[in-house]
C-alpha cells in the first residue's frame, strides 16, 4: 500500500510509462506498411535476425531503419514536425527551400565538379566517334534558376545560366552539334506555369516552350499547344514534396495531350499509349509520361509515309519524358533512350538506324551527377 502511494506521487512519469507501453503495443499489433504515398517511397520491412550480423553492428541499424519507417501513426508525426517548423519561420527542410507563391526548391549550392567534368568528357567522346550523325545538345536549367524571384533572398544558389554557356562554349568547336538554348525563352515566360511547384520537373506548357524552341532551330514548324484537347489531371504532389512534406503547399495539376495514331514499343512490348493512365491516378503520376523511365522507348507514327521517315533519337532523363510527345507531330519514329535502364549498345542501334537527328536532353540538376553516360560509348 506504502508502495502504491509512493508511486501515484509521480503521476507525469505513469502517464509518460503508460503512453510508451501503450504506443509499443500498437506498435507491435500494427501491420508493417509496404509503401507510403505521402513520401512516394516504399518503407523499410522488419529485417531477418541473423547473430552474425548482430555481432557485427549490422543488424541494430537495420532495425532501427526498420522502426522509423514503421512507427505508428507516422504520416501524423511527419505533418505535426512540418507544422512546427513552419511555425517556427524555418525555411527549408531534407535539402529542400520553401519559396514563395507555394514553390519548392531544391537547394543547390555547389555541384560535383569532377563528375561533371567526366560528363562532359563523356558527350565530347560520342561526338567524335558519331561524327557523321547530326547530334543537337540540350541542358534545361531547374526551376531555381527561372523562378529566382520567388526563391529566398540572398541564397547563393549554383548559377546554371553560367554553367549552360561553358559547356555550349566547349561544343562550338564540333561541326556536327548544334546546341539548343531555352533559358531565355523559359525566363520570358516566368510568370507561366512553366514548372511544378512540388516536383522537380517542368510542366507539359514548359516541354513545350523547349519543343517550339527546338523546332524553331531546326527550321521546323512546331504544333501549336492548344492544338489538340489538353487534358488535366489534378493532385499532383510531386518529388520535392516528398522530401520535404511541407503541409502548406498547393497541389499541382498536369496537362497532357492524346496526339492521334501513334503507337508505342517498350523493351519489344507494344503499348496501347504513350502514357500509363493508372499512373494518374496514383501519387507518382509524372511516371505515366512515356510509361516512366525505360529502356528503350520506339515510338511511331501509324501514318507515316514508309518510303519517307523522318526518324530522331533522343537520349534523356526524365524531363524528356513530357517533351518527347510533341515531338511525334514531326517525326515519324522517335527512338528514346534513357541511360539509366539502358542494356542496349547506343552505337550499335546508332549504326544500325538511320536518324535525321540524335538530341541529348537532361536537365543541369541531373546532368552534373549522372552516373550512366559510360554507356553513351559502349
Amino acid at each position: 500500500m506504502n508502495k502504491l502511494k509512493k508511486i501515484n506521487k509521480y503521476p507525469v512519469i505513469i502517464i509518460f510509462a503508460l503512453i510508451i507501453f501503450g504506443f509499443s503495443i500498437i506498435d507491435m499489433i500494427t501491420p508493417d506498411v509496404e509503401y507510403s504515398a505521402l513520401e512516394n517511397k516504399y518503407l523499410t520491412q522488419g529485417p531477418k535476425f541473423e547473430f552474425s550480423e548482430f555481432v557485427d553492428n549490422v543488424f541494430v541499424p537495420k532495425y532501427e531503419k526498420y522502426i522509423d519507417d514503421q512507427f505508428v501513426l507516422r504520416n501524423y508525426w511527419i505533418n505535426l514536425k512540418s507544422r512546427t517548423e513552419y511555425y517556427l519561420g524555418k525555411l527549408e527542410n531534407n535539402g529542400i527551400v520553401y519559396g514563395s507563391d507555394n514553390y519548392l526548391f531544391d537547394k543547390c549550392l555547389n555541384i560535383d565538379e569532377k563528375k561533371a567534368e567526366r560528363n562532359m568528357l563523356m558527350i565530347e567522346k560520342f561526338i567524335k566517334e558519331n561524327k557523321n550523325e547530326n547530334i543537337d545538345f540540350l541542358l534545361v536549367p531547374n526551376s531555381y534558376e527561372i523562378l529566382q524571384e520567388k526563391v529566398p533572398y540572398m541564397l547563393n544558389l549554383f548559377d546554371q545560366d553560367k554553367y549552360i554557356k561553358e559547356c555550349y562554349d566547349r561544343l562550338a568547336k564540333y561541326d556536327n552539334v548544334k546546341t539548343i538554348s531555352i533559358y531565355d525563352k523559359l525566363y520570358e515566360n516566368r510568370d507561366e506555369y512553366i514548372y511544378y511547384k512540388t516536383d522537380h520537373h517542368w510542366t507539359s506548357f514548359g516541354a513545350y516552350l523547349a519543343y517550339s524552341e527546338y523546332m524553331k532551330a531546326s527550321n521546323t514548324k512546331s504544333v501549336a499547344y492548344d492544338e489538340t484537347k489538353c487534358e488535366k489531371i489534378s493532385g499532383f504532389l510531386g518529388t520535392y514534396f516528398s522530401k520535404c512534406k511541407k503541409f502548406s503547399v498547393s497541389a499541382d495539376y498536369i496537362e497532357y495531350f492524346n496526339y492521334p495514331n501513334i503507337e508505342c514499343t517498350i523493351a519489344g512490348e507494344k503499348m496501347d499509349s504513350i502514357y500509363n493512365y493508372e499512373k494518374f491516378e496514383s501519387k507518382d503520376k509524372y511516371a505515366a509520361f512515356l510509361h516512366g523511365n525505360n529502356d528503350i522507348t520506339i515510338i511511331k507514327n501509324k501514318n507515316s509515309d514508309k518510303n519517307n521517315v523522318r526518324r530522331m533519337m533522343i537520349v534523356k532523363d526524365s524531363f524528356g519524358n513530357s517533351f518527347v510527345p510533341f515531338l511525334t507531330n514531326n517525326y515519324d519514329e522517335i527512338y528514346v533512350v534513357d541511360l539509366r535502364a539502358n542494356t542496349e549498345n547506343v552505337s550499335k542501334i546508332i549504326e544500325n538506324t538511320k536518324f535525321d537527328n540524335i538530341l541529348i536532353l537532361y536537365s543541369v540538376g541531373n546532368f552534373v551527377k549522372d552516373n550512366n553516360f559510360i554507356k553513351l560509348n559502349n
